[in-house]
């Protein structure tokens, strides 16, 4: 239990970089690096070599523009003042995202009466995914599209007449030449509705040497390049999300594309500790009904560096609703309740059990010494 008296806050900071050595404090991992390092790997795996110079050149920044695009798009369909209606975390705005775009638009009065039912539209549901997706240009659109496999695959491609015709999901529909180029090992009605990662499994299991620029494992590779390539682009869109809403907006914002997008939830919670942040643990709440782990270990004011190179505190989800269920809490800021807590646990380890006991033993004497004076006086 905390002490009700006036936390010197200097005075913890100096015992705790003394008694800890920095040992909770980390530097960040910067979210724009992350996203600079995909486009670093967007450009080596699948990009180079691929386009002409000029290619080469614009396609990362094509690639980069859509990211940011995508940003853009959350936070048009989600404004400042919706995340923080939805997840509290400072003052309310008066402005209503569905009353500025059916009731204040001025197309819209003039179109339609007052009783119209596009006034009831809910604009987040309005300016969906699919409508979004819909929406792009068929050049970033094609960034979203499902990864697919080549639908006829080469054996030998200088020797064109073993294939296989695959599914777009990469099961074999009918293969032709196999048993021939097998001399028999292989039957082509064995491998029909198998997938080709199957495929390559079973050949190789038969002694089937594939040739190193067989078609098969080219189009496995190719499939899996694009869905990592899809995977961390919308993982970099969650980053982005992050970085341009702030220490508030961002991680609540990308808390919801994240579950809409199938994206990793420990990330915006990882980056969105702001201890005076008054919705933190409503939002921390949110995080944890929504499957989150409350050993998550997370940046401590992310936001409020000088640089990208200067440490932040590391603490528990675990830890944050300790301190919050505190009487304490609403007394001191929580950078005081934590650096306190923090000193009193540290304090705590280093405690000798033996010595303990001893200053108790002195205490409970001199406690009776007391009260034998104070009765010797009364008498």
């Amino acid at each position: 239990m905390l002490s009700k008296g006036k936390v010197n806050l200097k005075l913890i900071r100096e015992n705790l970089l003394k008694l800890e050595k920095e040992k909770n404090k980390k530097i960040p991992v910067m979210l724009n690096d992350k996203v600079d390092e995909f486009i670093n790997w967007y450009f080596k795996n699948m990009i180079k070599g691929e386009y002409t110079d000029i290619g080469e050149y614009y396609e990362p920044i094509e690639m980069r523009n859509f990211i940011e695009k995508m940003a853009v798009w959350y936070e048009l369909r989600y404004p400042d003042y919706e995340i923080n209606r939805l997840m509290p975390g400072s003052n309310q705005e008066n402005s209503e995202i569905d009353d500025i775009m059916f009731n204040k638009n001025r197309y819209i009065n003039e179109q339609f009466d007052e009783d119209s039912e596009v006034r009831l539209i809910d604009w987040a549901e309005f300016y969906n995914t699919n409508a979004f997706i819909k929406s792009l240009p068929s050049s970033e659109r094609y960034f979203l599209e499902r990864p697919k496999y080549n639908t006829i695959v080469y054996i030998d491609p200088n020797h064109r007449n073993a294939h296989l015709h695959l599914t777009s999901n990469g099961v074999v529909l009918e293969s032709e030449g196999l048993d021939r180029y097998t001399n028999f090992k292989i039957k082509d009605k064995d491998i029909e509705n198998m997938h080709v990662e199957d495929v390559v499994k079973y050949l190789k299991g038969k002694g089937i040497v594939l040739p190193s620029d067989n078609e098969l494992e080219k189009t496995i590779n190719n499939v899996k390049k694009w869905k990592y390539q899809k995977e961390e682009m919308l993982n970099c869109v969650m980053y982005r999300i992050i970085e341009r809403g702030g220490n508030r907006i961002g991680p609540r914002r990308a808390f919801l594309f994240a579950k809409e997008f199938g994206r990793n939830i420990d990330i915006p919670m990882i980056y969105g500790i702001d201890y005076s942040d008054p919705g933190l643990n409503e939002f921390i709440d949110e995080y944890i009904k929504s499957g989150g782990s409350e050993y998550l270990k997370c940046y401590v004011e992310y936001f409020s560096r000088a640089s990208k190179y200067e440490p932040v505190d590391i603490v528990s989800i675990k830890d944050i609703k300790k301190l919050s269920s505190n009487y304490c809490i609403s007394k001191y800021t929580p950078q005081e309740t934590l650096l306190y807590q923090r000193l009193v646990n540290v304090l705590a380890s280093q405690i000798d059990t033996e010595e303990l006991k001893k200053e108790e033993v002195k205490q409970l004497r001199l406690k009776r010494k007391l009260e034998k004076s104070k009765n010797n006086l009364k008498g």
